[in-house]
């Protein structure tokens, strides 16, 4: 657990950062300032507006040089995925085997570096979704942790650590979800685990946004009481 949470035991990381979610990420940024929150990490997608084929696809020098001044001020990069986009759905590293998912996050690191950015903290891929076989090759590409559904691996082992997260769409079951956050909180507090409270720019005007408002709140209290 990052020691700039010592009661709290959160970590707060904001997915799917791209020129095309910037302003909806801004909102959360601004909240977590406002709530006198340390910085949360950042997910960026390095390759936003789709495949190989597509040459604007290249992140923008003044989004980038954003996301240089938000690192001094202590956010975090990840490298999330390469487009964020698998065949059918957004789970872009789902059923990959170690060879093409491998490959993939070559591909986003290589963005990465020719957009000019520092050396990622860690790798994500897109709804924490890839296979057992991925995660040593893509491990070997450098990358210091690598955040999963239900902890981080980094070289010295994997840390447990639960994720609150909005379960996203419109389903009955995902309104359900997103409601049942602030519980979940509470019951996660209880049990002392630490946890990352994961933040998309769709959940402003989604069924999730008032529970997890509710829990950056409590986090904020946490750090000032």
């Amino acid at each position: 657990m990052h020691t700039r949470y010592p009661r709290g035991q959160s970590v707060i990381r904001l997915h799917d950062v791209s020129p095309l979610t910037w302003d909806a990420c801004q909102e959360w940024i601004e909240l977590g300032r406002l709530l006198s929150l340390p910085p949360m990490d950042l997910f960026v997608i390095p390759r936003h507006e789709g495949g190989p084929l597509d040459h604007g696809a290249g992140l923008p020098r003044d989004f980038v040089n954003r996301l240089k001044e938000l690192q001094a001020l202590g956010h975090r990069l990840w490298v999330h995925g390469w487009t964020h986009r698998g065949e059918e759905t957004e789970d872009e590293f789902a059923g990959l085997d170690a060879v093409h998912a491998a490959d993939r996050a070559r591909r986003a690191l290589n963005d990465w570096k020719a957009a000019g950015l520092p050396d990622p903290d860690g790798f994500c891929p897109p709804c924490w979704r890839m296979t057992k076989q991925a995660l040593p090759a893509i491990a070997r590409l450098g990358f210091p942790e690598i955040d999963l559904r239900f902890g981080v691996w980094s070289p010295a082992g994997f840390r447990l650590s639960p994720a609150l997260s909005s379960w996203g769409g419109n389903l009955i079951m995902a309104s359900l979800w997103d409601r049942s956050l602030v519980r979940q909180d509470r019951l996660l507090r209880m049990s002392r685990l630490p946890r990352r409270v994961v933040l998309h720019p769709q959940d402003l005007d989604g069924a999730a946004r008032s529970s997890l408002e509710t829990i950056l709140d409590r986090m904020s209290n946490d750090l000032s009481g």
